[in-house]
């Protein structure tokens, strides 16, 4: 067992594995909110089933309506249950407690990640390349991401990889951008060989510095789902990040063109107050 405190481990590793810091019970309740969404869509679409696993609801539309389960899964962040246990006291407190931070700062980038072989995207996502977050953030300079399973992750289900220490290799690290407009590290330091899979279970959290080399394995077997869900904290104290005025590469903005020409009618509008 290590000696070593939380932020010892993070500042050695560039990672620390809380292990079963949340309620399990907690974290499946927001895979049952993202369960039902998917049986809601397949209803709209007219496809329904008898299933109320996830993975086959999934699956279900993916195979159904392609756009509509990428923008569905692309709305998945949005969710309350997601936004409320990425956000949760004790998350909260490994940084005020354990690292010692006194004022915090979200950035936002709640992300719901989803890798499954039977789920890819034609000429989509699949995992993420090496790379580095911060550059993504911009924030304080000993920010954290934190990522955390909905399902076990083992070695066999797409783990989170990361190569330990290379937080420290200097900063922002050579990249290029791909295919999939991801910036990739192409640091000749960053060996195949050095990346360890993150195994974890429903309740254990993962916390991450923003500089920390890290993607998502390939390795997954057929019939498996990987579901996971991350977000960002900047710390409020870090005095760069107050010199700069706590920035974000994060934005704000309001998309005021209507999606739906002629949407809504007045009495869709009356419906649904009305609850009709």
């Amino acid at each position: 067992m290590s000696t070593l405190t939380p932020l010892q481990q993070f500042q050695r590793d560039g990672f620390y594995v809380a292990r079963a810091l949340l309620d399990a019970a907690d974290v499946v309740a927001v895979r049952d909110a993202l369960r039902r969404t998917f049986r809601d869509q397949l209803k709209q679409a007219g496809a329904a089933t008898a299933s109320e696993d996830i993975f086959t609801l999934m699956l279900a539309l993916h195979d159904e309506d392609i756009v509509r389960y990428r923008k569905v899964v692309g709305a998945l962040w949005h969710k309350i249950e997601v936004y409320n246990v990425l956000h949760s006291p004790r998350i909260q407190r490994v940084l005020t407690e354990d690292f010692g931070w006194d004022s915090l700062f979200v950035p936002g980038g709640q992300v719901v990640h989803v890798m499954a072989d039977e789920l890819k995207i034609p000429d989509g996502y699949f995992g993420l390349v090496p790379h580095q977050d911060y550059p993504s953030v911009q924030g304080s300079l000993d920010g954290v991401v934190v990522w955390m399973p909905l399902v076990d992750v083992d070695r066999d289900n797409y783990p989170l990889e990361v190569i330990p220490g290379s937080h420290l290799f200097g900063g922002i690290l050579p990249s290029i951008e791909n295919s999939d407009s991801t910036w990739e590290v192409t640091d000749p330091r960053c060996r195949d060989e050095d990346y360890v899979p993150a195994e974890v279970t429903v309740g254990d959290v993962i916390f991450m510095s923003g500089f920390t080399v890290h993607r998502s394995s390939k390795k997954g077997t057929r019939g498996r789902l990987r579901l996971a869900m991350s977000t960002r904290f900047d710390n409020a104290r870090e005095p760069t990040f107050v010199e700069r005025c706590y920035p974000s590469a994060y934005t704000r903005s309001v998309h005021r063109e209507q999606y739906f020409g002629d949407f809504p009618s007045a009495v869709q509008v009356s419906n649904a107050i009305l609850g009709k």
